[in-house]
């Protein structure tokens, strides 16, 4: 099984919750975790491993908001402890996210692809 995990500053994971509920529907393979002003870098990795630690021996995909950024650093942080089975992206949109909740039976690389592409195809000026 494969598991979606949303982690950003303030309310951003909770926003990104919220605007696919209103879109799609409910994602049950999709998590949703926000670094808080109360948090500290520690309590961040701790809630990601509790979390982690419910999802047994699934593959985790990582979404995070700022590329290097703490949330991105407690992701990278778990990949390189678990290579070829979790994974993180930065930057996505709404688009992107459709993407990820949608295609829970592809392999987790064409998922992460699909994600990247959705994301950039969607970015658009107008007028053009």
């Amino acid at each position: 099984m494969k598991r979606i995990v949303v982690i950003g500053h303030g309310g951003y994971a909770e926003g990104v919750k919220q605007n696919l509920e209103m879109i799609i529907g409910e994602s049950e393979h999709m998590y949703f975790v926000d670094l808080t002003k109360e948090d500290d870098l520690a309590s961040l990795e701790n809630k990601i491993s509790h979390l982690l630690e419910s999802f047994n021996e699934d593959e985790v995909l990582f979404t995070c908001d700022l590329l290097g950024a703490s949330p991105f650093r407690v992701a990278a942080m778990q990949c390189m402890s678990h290579p070829e089975k979790y994974y993180a992206v930065t930057g996505l949109n709404t688009m992107g996210f459709i993407e990820l909740s949608m295609g829970k039976d592809l392999p987790m690389e064409e998922l992460i692809n699909r994600a990247i592409e959705a994301t950039k195809d969607s970015i658009k000026k107008f007028p053009e």
